[in-house]
């Protein structure tokens, strides 16, 4: 056993650095030990921190005086890293002592000399022992890439070096699982009895499967399972820790910590801390990697002001090793600026940039952001951006800037994140701090727009909110598109505080625009005006004669907040809105006309709904598209109402008619095509609830004319059954569709008996003759359901020509006019996908 040491022990939580010996004699000879991860039993107030230890009388002699020596070596320890007198490396100078015989110390060399006084391992052993770890957790990112970028062929590489890796490091202890780990005392905890002995047992079964780590890479599963087990069983094991060895602690640790591409582990933090705290109170010591996980994992957890103090005991250790220098104090940046401590995270910052280790520019920004988080510190902040920014130079990123803009931007300090984006944008070539006026390379809507569009796509729509804020008052109006688009944003998000930002921003506008409207009418420019709660004034940093207005809504804002309102069901606000629309001399379009009818059906008032149709598309000329004839039908009386009214639904036929026959007049085409695969089936499945026959048919000779339709066979079966059989697998449904399917192969059977009559051979079919198969199907199912299956064509001729000239297509389906057909077709050959079906 190596001798006792004077040295920083991480398991008291006294700030000053005695030995372990001297803080023995400090104790009452009863008093109990609590390991630097326990948390405290009161708490977490100011009186969570535990008293010091009472003084003890003076020793015997032939000790040395405790008291001193706590004095001495707490001086020696609160000199810190910025002292004059250090003479270390890291600004820190330490001095170690051994206690060799009672009331004898000796004074330590070196660091290295008090590893192997403290630690029993050699200085050289311990390096080597770090660079193997290190080694291995590279090793196994290598795999990974190979496996990412090398195809086939690099996965079978992979799978022969993870095979050769397994074996070099014994990541599942091959050969020493299941009985031969009992035998090795590896993966196994012997020696347990009691009522939860259950739960050891599970936990040593899932230790001795083979499968549970992967090429060395654990699974999601295997890391829910870990904690599972491990969880369940730390009550037994609390009763003897001792029987836990020492390679469980590693496995376990291995698996409930990584961090790696591909595994889900959540709660790692939390079951870090967890296990830390078990490994102490087993008495297994941790490596220095885990104690800065540990520190970490305990202040993510909540116990920050604990897990500081114990990473400022760690300088002495942690601080001061080659392998552990650049972790330790980074973390320390990290813990301080989130607890707020910004100059002590200064001080960890500058012993890190100013050490021989390559220096990483980028630890200033959690500093920054801390700095940031309040106006008071906000010039420190842009100091110690402006900082970061000169160390990295050109290798600064654009998503470094990103972040240092949401950094000002969360704080309203949008001026400093103005800065920072015209920094980006104009590599430092322009500043705007503090001048009242903008420059013309920034004060446009263009320059602004790009920073809109950027916040907008990253998702940070309060910032995008602040910004258009922030150049309103600055006299710069940001172009209507932007701020549709967070508008939209926000309205997507589907939260009910972005929703009413949302509606809040959009009638801003919308007054803006009265306002506008209203200025016009008087031809009358003033310096203020006031106008429903919205103020238009004069900028004092304006130009001579400029008149500052917010964003003006447009179309586009009506169209976003009429079809939120109609998907809510807001049909009231959709009726002020569309009043509002005439006042700011916004002409409508097709896509509100179709909101406001769509709105009007959905509230029950159908009749409404047609007759705003008629005065929209014939009084104010609105051309409808293929959506508005889409609503139309969708407003049927059989698409609307579960139980059917034969009165309703016998005024549906002449309607439908109507419909199909403006459809077919107006002067539109596809604009994509979904509409394309709607629209026609909407059609077909309205005349067949309204059972209009005679409508349908006529209606699928048309459509195949203008719009290039071409019954499926899915539809065909569908039509046999009845709507919606073929989407919900229910047992009566299906059913439905076995007949469906029986009914349709009897019309193609006797399709094909009768081309065979008239001289086909029946053998093979063209594609063209597979088309007029599939649609003289259609007809057939149509007369079938009708009754009329045994009519001759010339008995139905006369029934079909009289719904054709009903329904404005007469020439199109019978005389095969070409030009009429040309002129009515709906298809647009310019857009992708509209070929012929």
């Amino acid at each position: 056993m190596p001798p006792r040491t004077f040295a920083l022990d991480l398991s008291s939580r006294c700030s000053s650095y005695v030995c372990k010996s001297c803080l023995d004699s400090l104790r009452p000879v009863n008093a109990s030990f609590r390991p630097w991860l326990a948390r405290p039993s009161s708490s977490r107030s100011a009186t969570r921190r535990p008293q010091p230890p009472p003084r003890m009388p003076r020793q015997a002699e032939g000790k040395p005086d405790p008291a001193e020596l706590q004095r001495i070596l707490t001086e020696e320890f609160e000199r810190g890293p910025d002292s004059p007198a250090s003479t270390s490396e890291n600004g820190l100078d330490v001095k170690f002592f051994d206690q060799e015989a009672p009331g004898r110390i000796r004074r330590l060399r070196d660091n290295d000399e008090f590893g192997v006084v403290a630690g029993g391992l050699d200085s050289e052993v311990e390096t080597a022992i770090n660079d193997l770890e290190k080694k291995m957790i590279s090793t196994v990112k290598m795999l990974e890439r190979m496996e990412v970028q090398g195809g086939q062929s690099g996965q079978e590489k992979a799978d022969k070096l993870r095979q050769q890796f397994k074996k070099t490091i014994g990541v599942q202890y091959k050969d020493k699982t299941g009985p031969a780990a009992e035998a090795h005392r590896l993966m196994h905890i012997p020696r347990f009895t009691g009522p939860r002995q259950r739960h050891v047992t599970n936990l040593n079964t899932f230790l001795a499967r083979n499968d549970v780590v992967k090429g060395g890479i654990p699974r999601d599963r295997d890391v829910a399972e870990c904690w599972k087990y491990y969880s369940a069983a730390r009550r037994s094991l609390a009763s003897a820790w001792q029987n836990v060895p020492q390679e469980v602690w590693n496995y376990l640790w291995m698996i409930l910590s990584w961090k790696g591409e591909g595994v889900q582990n959540p709660n790692r933090m939390q079951h870090v801390y967890i296990l830390a705290k078990d490994m102490q109170a087993a008495g297994v010591p941790l490596r220095d990697s885990q104690q800065l996980l540990a520190m970490e994992a305990m202040f993510i957890d909540g116990w920050q002001e604990e897990a500081i103090e114990v990473w400022k005991k760690g300088v002495v250790t942690l601080g001061s090793k080659p392998e552990t220098f650049k972790d330790y104090w980074e973390l320390g940046v990290r813990m301080c600026s989130l607890h707020g401590d910004t100059e002590r995270a200064q001080k960890a910052a500058d012993t890190l940039l100013k050490s021989s280790h390559p220096p990483n520019p980028r630890i200033l920004l959690p500093i920054t952001r801390a700095l940031a988080a309040k106006k008071a510190t906000a010039d420190q902040a842009w100091e110690s951006y402006t900082n970061m920014r000169t160390l990295l130079g050109e290798t600064m990123t654009i998503e470094d800037y990103d972040e240092v803009i949401a950094m000002f931007l969360t704080s309203d300090c949008v001026e400093y994140a103005l800065q920072a984006f015209v920094d980006m944008m104009f590599s430092r070539a322009i500043d705007i701090r503090g001048k009242t006026r903008l420059p013309l390379r920034v004060a446009n809507h263009f320059f602004i727009g790009k920073w809109l569009k950027r916040l907008i796509g990253a998702g940070d729509l309060e910032g995008a909110y602040k910004v258009v804020v922030y150049v309103q008052s600055r006299g710069i109006t940001p172009s209507p598109i932007q701020v549709n688009g967070l508008i939209a944003a926000w309205l997507r998000s589907g939260s009910a505080e972005n929703v009413e930002k949302a509606d809040a921003l959009a009638w801003d506008m919308i007054h803006a625009r009265l306002d506008f409207v209203k200025l016009r009418q008087r031809q009358d420019v003033v310096g203020s005006h006031e106008a429903d709660g919205t103020s238009v004034t004069q900028k004092a940093d304006a130009e001579p004669g400029f008149i500052y207005y917010p964003t003006r809504a447009t179309a586009e804002t009506f169209s976003i907040i009429a079809e939120n309102y109609c998907s809510r069901g807001l049909h009231d606000r959709l009726q002020k809105l569309f009043d509002v629309l005439e006042q700011a001399q916004i002409g409508p379009d097709s896509f509100l006309m179709n909101q406001i009818i769509r709105s009007y059906s959905l509230h029950g008032e159908a009749a409404e709904a047609v007759n705003l149709y008629h005065v929209m598309t014939e009084e104010q000329h609105i051309r409808p598209d293929g959506h508005t004839f889409l609503t139309l039908f969708n407003s049927l009386s059989v698409n609307r109402l579960i139980q059917r009214d034969p009165i309703l639904t016998k005024q549906d036929i002449a309607t439908a008619r109507r419909f199909f026959r403006d459809m077919i007049r107006a002067e539109w085409t596809f604009d994509s095509p979904d509409t394309l695969v709607q629209l026609p089936r909407t059609v077909l499945f309205s005349m067949l609830k309204a059972k209009d026959f005679r409508g349908m048919i006529v209606a699928a000779r048309a459509m195949r004319e203008l719009f290039a339709f071409h019954p499926t066979e899915a539809l065909l079966i569908e039509m046999a059954t009845g709507a919606g059989s073929l989407q919900v697998k229910t047992k009566r449904n299906m059913q439905r569709l076995v007949g469906g399917r029986h009914t349709i192969g009897i019309l193609m059977k006797k399709h094909r008996t009768e081309l065979i009559q008239a001289g086909h051979p029946g053998v093979e079919m063209t594609e063209e003759e597979q088309v007029n198969e599939l649609h003289d199907v259609l007809e057939k199912l149509v007369l079938h359901k009708a009754g009329a299956l045994d009519m001759a064509p010339e008995e139905v001729r006369p029934l079909l020509e009289e719904a054709a000239e009903e329904m404005g297509v007469y020439d199109i389906v019978f005389k095969k006019d070409p030009d009429q057909i040309a002129k009515h077709r709906k298809l647009d050959k310019r857009m992708p996908g509209f070929e012929l079906m």
